[in-house]
Formats: C-alpha cells, structure tokens, sequence
C-alpha cells in the first residue's frame, strides 16, 4: 500500500474575452446609425486560478476483477453494509455454476465501490479502477473504460467487464465516480 500523498492542485482557468460592437451599423432608412464602439480590438486575459484546496491519494485493495458478471448494466455501486455487499455479491456471482464465496469486508471500517461497464457483445472490453483521492469530505473513484481495437481478435461471447475494490475510510466520506480518459 502506498503511503498517503498530500499537494496542491489547479483547479481551472478564468477567460475574460472583451469583443467590440461593429462600427458600422446602417438604420432602416440607410443613414448610418451612431457609432456603439471603439476600433476593433480583441482582449483576451487568461489568470489560473489555484485552490488551496488539498487532496490526499487514497489506496484501496482490488476484492474482485474480470469480464464475466451477473450485473448486466452499466453501474457505480458503493456498498457501506454487509446486507448490500451480500446483495451485490449474490447478483454479480450469478451466473456460476459454482459461486466464489462472499469476500469478508470490514464495514466499520471499509467500504466498497464497483464499477461494471454493463454486457458488451464480445470479449476485449475492460474497465478499471485507477486511483482515488480524498478532498475535504469526498472520495472520487477515477476508473478507465477500454474498447477493443478495430479489426483487433475477440471472443465473442457476451462479456461483462467489472471492478471491485475495498477502501479503508475514515468517517462516511461521499463517494462520487469520475471517468478518465
């Protein structure tokens, strides 16, 4: 497990773009209205705005990984209690003849966050969880999505691509999920 990893980060940019009226503006009666600006002129200012915001990398334990799940719809599952995580093991290990057993979690102290891509019509799909930080009460959960390459070998048979990790957390944080690219 990694060591806990504290910085700053930029959070966006802020554009001020000024555009000037056209100057010459024709009234009906083909008399040339006022003036309504100076020359043309184009004012672009840029200022990076930072935040002092700081966020923390989170590590977390991969409990489950692979294209073959009962959960058939594209989803992001956090599970804070052992009756969920028992519902959710229960649909995701449906689809075998001979089911893992329920992997043991700690919710006192973890949770769980499951990201399943939903069921694609051939192998070579994949999704995964990346990475996760902690900023003041909210964990983002970072995963990848992967397609298969043009003319690239599948199988083809129906997959289900999923990812199942357990956290250690501290309090209740809120949880939200964020695709990258």
């Amino acid at each position: 497990m990694r060591a806990p990893h504290r910085y700053m980060k930029r959070t966006g940019a802020l554009v001020t773009l000024s555009l000037p009226f056209i100057p010459s503006i024709t009234s009906t009666n083909s008399q040339p209205a006022a003036q309504l600006a100076t020359p043309f002129s184009l004012l672009l200012r840029v200022a990076a705005i930072e935040s002092n915001k700081s966020t923390e990398q989170v590590s977390f334990k991969t409990i489950a990984k692979g294209a073959r799940s009962g959960v058939r719809e594209r989803s992001q599952i956090v599970i804070r209690s052992q009756s969920e995580w028992q519902k959710l093991w229960r649909q995701h290990t449906s689809p075998s003849t001979a089911p893992a057993p329920l992997p043991a979690v700690n919710f006192d102290k973890e949770i769980v966050a499951a990201v399943f891509l939903g069921e694609k019509p051939t192998g070579g799909y994949d999704i995964e969880i990346v990475s996760m930080e902690r900023s003041d009460d909210t964990l983002t959960v970072s995963f990848k999505e992967r397609e298969p390459q043009p003319g690239g070998i599948t199988t083809q048979a129906f997959t289900q691509p999923f990812h199942i990790v357990s956290i250690s957390i501290e309090g209740t944080p809120s949880v939200r999920f964020r695709r990258t690219p």
